[in-house]
């Protein structure tokens, strides 16, 4: 096995590794869909902007618009008079070009008229006779937001590789962008095992415990921008394994394989990546906890990737989150590999660690900084409640309550 990591590396590493062996970035597939049917996908392409925002100087108050210089030391002791010559309408241009002596009022959203540079608040005003009393004077731009203030024509709306959340869908209308090309990764998802039966078993017998992995594998795929198919359950047996991920393989640019990766008789998963890739596994393990029997291989020449996660359940979501999912994305060329985001608190109370591997802990954030819960790899409601992760660093021993941890929510 050409390649083959003998000793468990660091996660760094092995993403390294794996990224050089397997010659990424690859030409990531795309798709167009309209704005609004795709959010939480990424998108394929930077999204530059089509006009300048504002297209016009608009008022963002409720007043007069005028120039700054007739408000001069204007004060309610000693208000200036100016005149006044009509209202400005909402969604359409002025027609008017203002003397120094006028002003005109304009409600918020207005567009400025040509010889305005301000806007004073109607607070600070009376109408009277024909007059406008100013009471307060205003600075140039003052209660203004100019044309192109916020984004300038060309300016990069949304990058390739971010996510379209919530926040994207008003912004690209804003400028008239209804759909958009988003990243099109074809991701399949198998469950391994004799005692894995489908998650709708409506009674278990002695032995058998329902499959948790393809949800929760299918679930962070999509909460990160990528859409998956699940190609059921294998048992241990060899050949179904290989029929099964063998179609996966064909049909899909990456395969997740749960199960079958701890070290032992059944490590069909390793075999399985021995027969479908370049050069047997790349990765046959991971200096971290949970997730330590973790299987990468792949093709560079089929532009296939084919990862083992483990088989229990917390340890299947660390991995898929800290290696599956920067893989996926360094194999697409969308930058950074880091999933989620990172933060610092104060912890809550103590944390016991070990130096050697990375260690990672659920936790919630409450009133006191983070607090980690209780866990062990087998558990499935260990991130009912969290937040994120705990991540103790392989040189990090146990830290203590109040001190900083770096935490990594999701």
């Amino acid at each position: 096995m050409s390649g083959f990591v003998k000793e468990a590396r660091s996660i760094e590493d092995c993403l390294n590794f794996v990224t050089d062996s397997l010659g990424f970035p690859w030409e990531a597939p795309s798709r167009v869909e309209r704005v609004v049917d795709a959010l939480y996908a990424l998108s394929s392409v930077d999204v530059p902007s089509p006009e300048p925002y504002p297209p016009f100087t608009r008022s963002i108050r409720d007043g007069y618009a005028l120039n700054h210089l007739n408000t001069t030391g204007a004060s309610a002791s000693s208000p200036v008079f100016l005149k006044f010559t009509g209202e400005i309408a909402m969604g359409s241009a002025p027609s008017i070009r203002l003397a120094m002596d006028e002003t005109v009022s304009i409600p918020t959203g207005g567009m400025l008229p040509d010889g305005a540079d301000s806007v004073v608040m109607a607070e600070n005003t009376s109408l009277s006779g024909g007059w406008v009393e100013i009471r307060s004077p205003v600075r140039r731009g003052e209660n203004v937001l100019s044309a192109a203030e916020e984004i300038a024509s060309g300016d990069i709306l949304l990058r390739k590789g971010e996510m379209i959340d919530r926040a994207v869908p008003g912004l690209l209308a804003s400028f008239g962008i209804t759909s958009v090309s988003v990243i099109d990764m074809r991701v399949g998802v198998i469950s391994t095992g004799d005692e894995i039966v489908p998650a709708e078993t409506p009674r278990l017998q002695n032995g058998s415990i329902r499959d948790a992995n393809t949800s929760t594998v299918k679930s962070i795929l999509k909460r990160y921008g990528m859409l998956s198919t699940a190609y059921g359950i294998a048992s241990d047996c060899w050949e179904e394994i290989r029929t099964l991920a063998g179609k996966a393989i064909r049909e899909r640019d990456v395969v997740l394989i749960s199960g079958g990766s701890s070290v032992g008789a059944r490590d069909q998963t390793a075999r399985l990546i021995d027969e479908f890739s370049d050069s047997g596994p790349l990765v046959r393990g991971i200096n971290m906890t949970p997730g330590k029997p973790t299987l990468i291989g792949g093709s560079k020449e089929r532009k296939k990737l084919i990862i083992g996660l483990p088989g229990h359940p917390l340890s299947c979501l660390v991995s898929s989150i800290f290696v599956a999912l920067p893989l996926i994305n360094a194999m697409c060329g969308l930058g950074g590999r880091d999933v989620g985001k990172y933060c610092v608190f104060p912890l809550a109370e103590d944390v016991p660690g070990r130096t050697g591997p990375d260690e990672f802990i659920p936790a919630m954030i409450g009133r006191d900084g983070v607090c980690p819960l209780a866990a062990k790899s087998g558990y499935v409601s260990a991130m009912r409640h969290a937040d994120g992760f705990i991540r103790l660093r392989p040189d990090t021993e146990t830290l203590r309550k109040g001190e900083l941890a770096e935490v990594w929510l999701w």
